[in-house]
């Protein structure tokens, strides 16, 4: 239930609320590249899990039901995202879209959810099957989505989501879990932490896609350009990092990738080290995986 919240439900696409900037570009790896640093380790609470999954259904249910008070429960009140022209959102939006039936989900199946837990952030993961309708057009699909939640006011409440139409080269799977796919996922995202640290322009040219997008933490769109230019220049730099296991799912074209990392980091002569989870969406085009979204929240 995503390309427009992915629809808007579980399409929505990133980013960062209230986050310094680093937290949604700079957290990248799964190679500890200083040894002083050691990666967040996700917590194995069964109890935050099952709530954060609940947080997903009740998402899909209060869509359907069209509850814009049990949504305006769920999402942030900063909650944004990024669609796939490149326009920004927000929870305002979401919530009249709902409430004057623009958007309307009909049903929806979602698969299983992958979830894991930073202390008061959480990233949650998986597939959905949808029947939806948006300006009076069928936008129903498969959809492979992303949460980023934050624990406020002891409730977790989505604050950014990522997520993409699936397009199946062959008959339809649950998920591929081709080990030399999912592999390939991992390797780009140790490559990017290996590249922002070298400051390799042309291979982050090469990871990021053109219409790459995420928010800064002053609530504006950040491009790709703008990424590139800030490295080659100085302005942000990525000392060191390690990051933990990288968990990657792949869906036909569409893959998600989520993890933590700590790093050493510095921008406008400013430390803004410390430790974040992040979130990657990503697609196959033209034969390579390049990354099209990112979200990323600090860890306390």
């Amino acid at each position: 239930m995503k390309e427009s919240v992915l629809s808007q439900w579980f399409a929505a696409l990133l980013l960062v609320s209230g986050l310094v900037w680093w937290s949604s570009v700079g957290i990248r790896g799964a190679a500890a590249m200083d040894k002083g640093l050691n990666a967040p380790a996700p917590s194995i609470d069964p109890t935050a899990i099952a709530a954060i999954k609940q947080v997903s259904r009740d998402m899909g249910d209060a869509m359907v039901a069209g509850d814009v008070q049990k949504l305006n429960q769920i999402y942030a009140d900063d909650w944004t995202e990024i669609g796939s022209s490149g326009e920004v959102d927000t929870k305002e939006n979401l919530l009249r879209d709902f409430k004057s039936f623009h958007d309307k989900l009909e049903w929806f199946e979602l698969g299983p959810i992958d979830v894991q837990v930073f202390g008061n952030a959480a990233v949650a993961q998986g597939r959905v099957t949808e029947k939806r309708s948006r300006d009076g057009k069928d936008t129903s699909g498969e959809f492979a989505w992303e949460d980023l939640l934050e624990k406020r006011a002891g409730k977790w409440v989505v604050v950014h989501s990522a997520g993409a139409k699936v397009v199946w080269a062959d008959s339809p799977k649950e998920q591929s879990q081709d080990p030399a796919v999912v592999e390939t996922i991992k390797q780009l995202e140790r490559d990017m932490g290996d590249a922002m640290v070298a400051v390799n322009i042309d291979k982050l040219n090469q990871i990021l896609a053109d219409d790459w997008a995420t928010i800064g933490h002053s609530g504006k769109i950040v491009t790709k350009e703008s990424v590139l230019r800030d490295f080659k220049s100085g302005k942000d730099k990525l000392v060191s990092y390690e990051a933990g296991p990288v968990d990657a799912r792949v869906f036909g074209n569409v893959a998600v990738a989520h993890g933590g990392v700590t790093e050493k980091r510095i921008r406008d002569g400013k430390d803004i080290s410390g430790e974040a989870v992040y979130m990657d969406l990503l697609k196959k085009r033209d034969g390579k995986w390049v990354v099209v979204r990112t979200a990323g929240a600090r860890v306390n």
